[in-house]
């Protein structure tokens, strides 16, 4: 069952988000995600006519950081942000391997100058989305 704290704040947001579409506003959603460059599995299958060895060693390599913001018209121009670690430097959630400083001088320097004036960004919020999180 939902904590009467979180029903509360998605009928907020459910509320904002409805006024800003009468408003026609735009409403861009961001987000970031992770890919490992050399994430394999350690076993495969085979109907047994040849080997199934993996070429490239488990959890070896780095992590890209992947951040990006969008809405009903398309991803925004010019603001997908690649950021990568080796992997032995990562944490394993990769929440950890996004650092404020490096958000904040994306969201300042590429996002905000490619949104319309008035634009509305939903995030979630995570740690580094705050000014005080450093």
């Amino acid at each position: 069952m939902e904590s009467q704290k979180i029903v509360n704040r998605r009928n907020m947001y459910q509320e904002e988000i409805t006024k800003y579409r009468q408003e026609n506003r735009r409403i861009y959603y961001l987000d970031e995600t992770w890919y490992d460059t050399h994430d394999t599995v350690k076993k495969g299958w085979t109907d047994g006519s040849s080997m199934c060895i993996p070429e490239m060693p488990a959890n070896k390599g780095s992590r890209l950081i992947i951040v990006h913001c969008g809405g009903s018209e398309g991803w925004v121009p010019n603001a997908l942000k690649l950021c990568g670690k080796k992997m032995e430097d990562c944490n394993v959630d990769y929440h950890k391997n996004m650092e404020a400083d490096i958000f904040e001088d994306w969201f300042e320097n590429s996002l905000i100058p490619n949104l319309e004036k008035n634009s509305v960004i939903v995030l979630d919020n995570a740690s580094y989305h705050s000014p005080t999180a450093h």
